[in-house]
Formats: structure tokens, C-alpha cells, sequence
């Protein structure tokens, strides 16, 4: 069974990497700099691109280092976590498009995923699959 290069999970629906490794669908959607060679069919997940820092900073769910982790979108937050913990933990994590190309990753961490959710009173996880 192979790990998930970008949150080190074992299982789940993987993909190869270019560099010969498996990660997540779903990490590979949420993590800002990986892309798809073909975004099609999803295939040739490309990771060369993460910021060093991701692959530095602990998750503070799991409080492991290892894989990469996407921070928390609440400009004074700097607590970070892998994908797979946010969506395990119901936090948001949410895909927007861009008004005119391209789109942004928005994720919280739990203290301001509830209070992202008393403002506007729902919240939705969105996996483009």
C-alpha cells in the first residue's frame, strides 16, 4: 500500500507523481502548487512547485511533518495542516474559482472554520472530482 507524498496517509485514491512517488486526488486538487499535466484525466501530478516551506511546517492536527501542509486562510493564523487532516477534522477547505482564470484554495483551521461558519451560517467541503 503505498503513503501519500503530500500528507503521508497510507490508501485512499492515489495517483502517480512525476517524480515516481503516489499522492492523494484530493491533496493534489487542495495544494496550491500541484498541478495535472493533464487536467483532464488527472494525470501527471506534478509537485515540483511546493513552496519549501509546506514541506518544513508541522500539521497541527496530526502534529507530524511530513508531507506538505496548506495554511490557514485567516490572515494572522499561522497554523497549518495536511489536507487529508482538515477533511478528517470537517474543517473547511474549499476550492474557488477565479473571477477571470484559475482559482484559490481557501482552508481554516477549527477556530476560524466555526467562525467562518456563525458568519455565514453554512460551510461546504468541495472536491472537484
Amino acid at each position: 500500500m503505498f503513503s501519500c507524498c503530500l500528507c503521508t496517509t497510507k490508501g485512499g485514491e492515489m495517483k502517480p507523481t512525476k517524480d515516481a512517488q503516489w499522492a492523494h486526488i484530493t491533496c493534489s486538487l487542495f495544494v496550491p502548487e500541484v498541478y495535472f499535466e493533464d487536467p483532464e484525466g488527472r494525470e501527471g501530478v506534478c509537485c515540483s512547485e511546493i513552496q519549501s516551506k509546506r514541506w518544513e511546517d508541522v500539521c497541527y492536527l496530526c502534529e507530524i511533518r511530513g508531507g506538505c501542509v496548506i495554511e490557514c486562510s485567516e490572515m494572522k493564523c499561522e497554523l497549518g495542516f495536511h489536507v487529508t487532516c482538515g477533511l478528517k477534522e470537517d474543517l473547511c477547505v474549499e476550492y474557488r474559482e477565479g473571477k477571470k482564470s484559475g482559482g484559490i484554495v481557501v482552508g481554516f483551521c477549527d477556530e476560524h472554520t466555526k467562525l467562518w461558519e456563525r458568519e455565514s451560517g453554512t460551510y461546504k467541503i468541495v472536491a472537484r472530482n
